[in-house]
């Protein structure tokens, strides 16, 4: 029986790691492939590029949709991912106009968005 447990926390140990070095392979390319980004690009031409983006935000704007694909490009191993650990792409209608927090900064004031944290 305790053969079973140690192999048991062996197993769960092993795929603890083998998922945290999966992780930090997947960021690695995101932000390689981060060089490989155009403008004017395409939603669908980021995500062939890019992967599935780690989180999106969408907003109507009076210049139309602006879409921001939010993707992990680094890992602080801080228990939560932070924003400094994302890169926003951002897309208006449908197009890629730039990319990087520096960006998605300028653009959420250039639109004044705000987003309001709930209270608890």
């Amino acid at each position: 029986m305790k053969k079973i447990v140690a192999l048991l926390a062996l197993v769960v140990a092993l795929s603890g790691c083998a998922s945290s070095s999966v992780m930090l392979w997947g960021i690695e390319k995101a932000r390689n492939n981060l060089m490989k980004l155009e403008l004017g690009m395409s939603k669908q031409e980021v995500i062939d590029i890019m992967g599935m983006p780690y989180n999106r935000e969408a907003y109507s704007t009076p210049d139309g949709q602006l879409d921001f694909l939010i993707y992990l490009t680094k890992y602080t191993y801080s228990g939560s991912i932070p924003d400094s650990d994302t890169t926003p792409v951002c897309l208006l209608n449908g197009k890629v106009t730039g990319w990087g927090r520096n960006f998605y900064e300028s653009q959420k004031h250039r639109y004044e968005i705000e987003i309001k944290q709930s209270g608890h």
